[in-house]
């Protein structure tokens, strides 16, 4: 959305301090050259992240133009038409000086930025995660702690659960850039397990090959019901801390998408899981934990893949997620469900990939 200046009558405006007045002349190489009292010429309203344009109509072909932020001296633009994006709120103060040869007029504007609604959002942004020591896999790189016990994912203020308890397993969050969505059942009950690194979007939301988050439920923790009341890190597998504890958050949204271990093991069957059948379903639920660490027993439900209808809906795309009903939160605890299950937990392999979570920093009153 962006904001134009359509027209606005020229008034003179009287109101200027000294210093505002030592701005306009200064605009000129030459102290003696002439110049117009500036031009009052309108408000402008805008948002934060929003382009502003202000057109002053001038049509001066012969003229040269700069538009200047009074408060800090900066040169915003030297076309006609300003075009501009504000990203904190408040109110500028910008003087157009239109030169024409040794003839200078000002026009002054003042744009009154409010706050976006999206002006505290903090996004998870993987593309700066360091992944240059990580370890290779499938023609790309995971984390270099993903097998390293007791060491927990952080990034921005995002920090993720992860454990691993025996040389070669792991669960909780690792960070992976792996494009590969190879259907690896084809080659024995081995074949996802030395390749569970890649995602059916081929990669994050920045495209191909850029990083992404894939979970990985410890169903073995299944009992501890997210509905019991209170949270404890311990007794979950994923769940991803908010902040530091001194800022609030409201959730936002997040981005899921399939992993190809169960993907192919929903649509075909593998070495453990079933082909699905009307009736089945495959989901995640996330649930919000606030300040008191109580957990909010209505969780937001994303089917993975979906077979309760007339056919199997699993999609290969990143799939945006709303979070908003959770409200604030300090935590969001990921829980795991499939028809496919037995006595001993799952069949189908307890694995999303996520990127791109949202969530709103609360201003302090």
């Amino acid at each position: 959305m962006k904001k134009h200046l359509l027209k606005f009558s020229s008034i003179l405006f009287l109101g200027l301090t000294l210093s505002t007045a030592t701005v306009f002349t200064s605009c000129s190489n030459d102290d003696n050259v002439p110049y117009s009292i500036p031009t009052f010429s309108g408000n402008v309203e805008s948002v934060t992240f929003d382009e502003v344009t202000i057109d002053p109509k001038l049509n001066n072909n012969g003229a040269s133009y700069r538009w200047i932020n009074n408060a800090t001296q900066q040169v915003l633009s030297t076309q006609q038409v300003l075009k501009y994006t504000f990203n904190t709120p408040g109110t500028y103060n910008l003087v157009l000086s239109e030169q024409n040869g040794s003839s200078y007029r000002y026009y002054t504007y003042n744009v009154i930025v409010s706050k976006s609604y999206n002006y505290n959002y903090v996004t998870l942004d993987l593309s700066t995660f360091n992944l240059t020591d990580g370890l290779n896999a499938q023609g790309g790189k995971i984390w270099s702690k993903t097998y390293i016990d007791k060491v927990l994912l952080q990034h921005q203020i995002f920090t993720f659960s992860h454990t691993s308890e025996y040389p070669a397993t792991w669960d909780g969050f690792t960070v992976s850039n792996v494009k590969d969505d190879k259907n690896y059942n084809q080659e024995g009950s081995a074949g996802f397990i030395e390749n569970q690194w890649g995602s059916m979007a081929k990669g994050g939301l920045k495209g191909e090959g850029s990083p992404f988050i894939i979970g990985y439920w410890s169903y073995y923790m299944k009992d501890w019901q997210a509905t019991a009341g209170t949270f404890n890190e311990k007794q979950y597998s994923n769940w991803i801390k908010i902040g530091n504890g001194k800022d609030s958050y409201k959730a936002v949204d997040i981005n899921i998408s399939n992993h190809p271990w169960p993907y192919y093991g929903n649509l075909t069957g593998d070495s453990f899981a079933r082909k699905f059948e009307k009736g089945d379903y495959f989901k995640v639920m996330i649930y919000g934990v606030d300040k008191n660490n109580k957990i909010n027993p209505k969780p937001v439900t994303h089917y993975l893949a979906d077979f309760r209808g007339d056919k199997l809906i699993m999609s290969k795309d990143w799939n945006k997620v709303d979070l908003s009903s959770l409200g604030e939160v300090s935590y969001l605890v990921f829980q795991m469900e499939t028809t496919d299950a037995g006595d001993y937990g799952p069949n189908t392999a307890v694995y999303f990939c996520m990127d791109g979570l949202t969530v709103d920093k609360i201003d302090k009153n």
